[in-house]
């Protein structure tokens, strides 16, 4: 019997690229990739990455649910959505079990969340309703990703397609 690695973690900042332009030329370690269908970007929140945006000491969630939304990274995420809908998201599972959170900006203001979906809470389901499903789902709409039949607006942009942030970040280039 052949056993199947269901681990997945995801840490990133998806906007249009343009969006993430002036960060990608002005962070060192940002590793972006192009999503499914073109229009957004996912910039992997790295290792080298965090630690070169983080501010230590200064959390952003005082309880710790959130793993690397710091202060450094919600300043970085506010600056850019200057330009445009700019969306945190994290994403942990093992076998079923984990969390996800999310966060969107939008004219330096944070406009969803943050919120965060724990292991002991059930997985809501998205609808048609525009307030259901995940906290990444619900997220993912101020960005104008829509479900398609069955597919959900993380399955839509493909965040599937890799199952660990460090290979989004071996996966990136320059936009």
């Amino acid at each position: 019997m052949t056993v199947v690695d269901t681990t997945y973690e995801l840490h990133g900042i998806i906007a249009e690229p343009e969006t993430l332009a002036p960060v990608v030329e002005t962070v060192g370690h940002a590793r972006p990739s192009l999503l499914q269908g073109g229009e957004l970007a996912l910039l992997p929140l790295c290792d080298e990455l965090y630690a070169a945006i983080d501010l230590p000491g200064f959390p952003v969630d005082p309880d710790g649910d959130f793993e690397r939304l710091s202060s450094g990274v919600a300043a970085l995420l506010t600056a850019a959505s200057r330009r445009g809908a700019v969306v945190y998201l994290e994403a942990a599972y093992t076998g079923g079990l984990g969390h996800q959170a999310a966060a969107a900006w939008l004219d330096c203001q944070v406009v969803f969340g943050p919120e965060l979906l724990l292991p002991d809470e059930p997985f809501p389901v998205s609808t048609a309703d525009p307030t259901s499903g995940s906290p990444i789902v619900r997220a993912l709409r101020y960005l104008g990703v829509q479900a398609v039949g069955r597919a959900d607006e993380f399955v839509v942009l493909g965040l599937g397609r890799h199952r660990s942030t460090q290979d989004w970040c071996a996966a990136g280039s320059p936009l």
